[in-house]
């Protein structure tokens, strides 16, 4: 009863009592089931009470075991997160970083080799999805981030306006511009999910109008879409910028705001700002304030 306890044998209790099954728990850390055994039989004797109720074939945890459960796996739950935010901060270099498909292809990706110039010995381990990420959990040491700057557990810092402009393919915009600025109903429309056109022609005082050809749930997918030739897109300035500059698309009107959905970097509250993040904000406020 007075033993010390055997903090090193909690996670095999944790894991056994997930698992109701002291064989399975061993083959799941390469342990033998008696080893298994012993060290939950150690943790007992420690504590003073047995832990587990045995059944044919498995443990079931009895009301000790229940209670201890409870405080020891959000414990070891924290000290594995506490460890892997050591392991970012010791290897800072490496950055892990969550961003939409959409910034990464048309704006992160052209410019990387602009940032190894400016940022020489990060590396980026970019992940792109649609989904917003869990920082602190997932392992992430930034994100970029569309929004109004409010995330749960994140800092952020403003990088860039989400102002929007409609663009069409050269062809496209030669047809269709002047029928565009008068607001004829014909004109056909490509849409992404989060930027209605109605946010748009509303500002105008103008209602229904163009023809809505199809929505996108992303924005890479819109761009490319109105490269095509498919229709007239309304996308952020940022992300059309450099097919813009390149010719592939045509601006019909001069970007507008039409709320508060700007670009932001985040990164987890309890990390704080590491040297690699902060050497991705500077140069991302070079880049885009």
């Amino acid at each position: 009863m007075n033993e010390r306890i055997p903090l090193h044998v909690l996670p095999t209790f944790v894991l056994a009592a997930r698992l109701e099954n002291l064989r399975a728990a061993a083959q799941q850390i390469h342990l033998t089931h008696g080893a298994v055994s012993q060290q939950i039989q150690l943790l007992e004797q420690a504590i003073g009470c047995p832990l587990f109720e045995r059944t044919g074939r498995g443990v079931r945890l009895n009301a000790a075991g229940r209670e201890l459960l409870e405080v020891a796996e959000p414990v070891l739950l924290s000290l594995q997160q506490g460890i892997n935010r050591v392991r970012r901060i010791a290897s800072s270099q490496m950055l892990r970083l969550s961003v939409l498909p959409s910034f990464a292809h048309y704006w992160l990706l052209p410019r990387l080799g602009e940032f190894h110039r400016a940022c020489p010995g990060i590396t980026l381990d970019i992940d792109a999805s649609l989904a917003i990420q869990n920082l602190e959990h997932e392992g992430f040491d930034a994100a970029i981030r569309i929004g109004k700057g409010q995330w749960p557990g994140v800092e952020v810092k403003f990088i860039a306006s989400g102002e929007v402009q409609p663009v069409a393919s050269p062809a496209l915009a030669k047809l269709w511009q002047q029928a565009f600025t008068a607001g004829d109903a014909s004109i056909p429309l490509l849409e992404h999910d989060v930027t209605p056109w109605r946010n748009w022609f509303q500002l105008d005082g103008q209602t229904g109008c163009g023809q809505q050809l199809a929505i996108f749930n992303d924005a890479g997918l819109l761009l490319r879409a109105a490269e095509q030739g498919f229709g007239i897109a309304l996308l952020k300035t940022i992300l059309a910028g450099d097919a813009i500059a390149a010719g592939r698309l045509v601006p019909l009107a001069a970007p507008r705001r039409l709320g508060d959905d700007d670009i932001y970097l985040a990164w987890p509250r309890t990390t704080g700002l590491t040297l690699a993040v902060e050497a991705l904000l500077n140069w991302l406020q070079q880049q885009l304030i």
